[in-house]
């Protein structure tokens, strides 16, 4: 499941959209969508002719090779919009909504680092001087599957915007045993969320009064619009204990508001859609390219080396590092594997190169998105769930009514 981003011709004409997940991207415009199977981390093959409902599945003389190609690039559709012409003035906005809730209270953020979080923390740095709440931001490092460098991008965060961020380092040890013991977190075996989670949830349990900023966005992914969807529907942003002071923001907002600030994560940079731990499950294949260091290479290594002997020995160590399928379980990889494997012996039709990809990432935070501004907030969230009621439609343009 993915957040599409635009395909722009200058800042403002949307020529198509693209989204990754999984190890498939999909390329689409006005004419369908194409989708593409990363066969290594350098060239992706066009499987959209060999699709049925939805899943790359190839015979062979070992069984079937399977890929859930659509599944994994599921997504909401890009809408072309602004919500926000001036961050100060949108906490004005937020002032009026939900400003006597917040006022003597303690507001804590979950800081990432990403698009997301850097926009909200200046949302609510912005805000703070509107409304006298106390703001707590908390980053939480995992130890051995996450480069060191994400903390000094965090430590500019915080020069930069002159606000505390509480950098907590999720259990060493107790990280390390379990790497060992259970190997690298995999999709349906993420352990790293609940680790990444659990000093919010002390702090949380600690003080009741305590206001959870989630920035959460309706357009990231269908999970998200799905659970989302009520709150806009009723125009809430601030729910019990629970504040999401962006979620009806859209794509082109946050990029807008993190590239003003100069605190752009190198990440996005090198042509990521997201920012992650660099050793993160639910990367797609090309986002392995130029990996930045990670604090001890060689437990990393012996892990995933135990990892192979234990469950995935049906094929080499080398292939099995080459397509990092660590990220799947066992029975997941090996007909995910063979998918390619066939796929690959019989001749590919298109191609796109992980250059051409990460470039096309890249370039929406080289120039921004000018997109046109909604005259009302809440209006970008009922475009988005208009176009529920529209499956398949990628891209949303506000003039256009669904």
């Amino acid at each position: 499941m993915t957040e599409l981003y635009p395909l722009l011709r200058g800042r403002s004409e949307v020529k198509g959209v693209l989204g990754s997940g999984g190890d498939a991207t999909k390329i689409c415009d006005v004419n369908g969508c194409r989708y593409y199977l990363w066969m290594n981390k350098l060239e992706a093959w066009d499987v959209t002719s060999h699709l049925d409902r939805g899943a790359l599945v190839l015979e062979g003389e070992r069984g079937k090779g399977f890929a859930p190609v659509r599944s994994w690039t599921a997504s909401p559709p890009y809408v072309h919009a602004r919500v926000v012409s001036e961050v100060d003035e949108y906490a004005r906005w937020l002032h009026r909504q939900v400003g006597s809730s917040l006022r003597g209270k303690t507001v804590l953020l979950g800081f990432s680092g990403g698009k997301d979080s850097v926009a909200t923390l200046l949302i609510l740095l912005a805000l703070r001087e509107r409304i006298n709440f106390k703001l707590r931001v908390m980053y939480v490092y995992m130890p051995y599957i996450e480069s060191p460098r994400n903390i000094e991008f965090v430590e500019r965060v915080s020069a930069k915007l002159d606000v505390k961020i509480e950098v907590v380092e999720a259990p060493r040890r107790t990280l390390k045993t379990i790497l060992k013991w259970k190997g690298m977190p995999r999709r349906g075996y993420r352990f790293c969320t609940a680790y990444k989670a659990m000093p919010m949830k002390k702090v949380r349990r600690a003080d009741k009064s305590v206001i959870e900023v989630v920035g959460d966005r309706l357009t990231e992914s269908p999970k998200r619009l799905q659970r989302l969807s009520k709150a806009a529907a009723h125009r809430v942003i601030l729910v019990g204990r629970t504040f999401r002071p962006t979620y009806i923001l859209t794509l082109a907002d946050v990029v807008n508001i993190t590239r003003r600030s100069g605190l752009v994560h190198p990440d996005y940079l090198k042509g990521l859609p997201r920012v992650a731990c660099t050793l993160c499950p639910f990367k797609t294949l090309y986002e392995f390219n130029n990996l930045d260091p990670l604090e001890d290479n060689d437990l990393i290594e012996r892990i995933l080396h135990k990892m192979w002997s234990k469950w995935y020995n049906w094929t080499s160590y080398e292939v099995f590092r080459e397509q990092h399928l660590w990220r799947f379980s066992a029975i997941a990889a090996k007909p995910l594997l063979y998918a390619k494997q066939l796929l690959a012996s019989r001749g590919g039709e298109r191609a796109v190169s992980a250059r051409s990809v990460a470039e096309a990432y890249k370039q929406v935070w080289l120039q921004g998105i000018d997109a046109p501004l909604l005259n009302d907030p809440w209006e970008a969230a009922e475009i988005t769930l208009s176009a529920l009621k529209s499956p398949g439609k990628m891209i949303v343009l506000p003039w256009e009514k669904l």
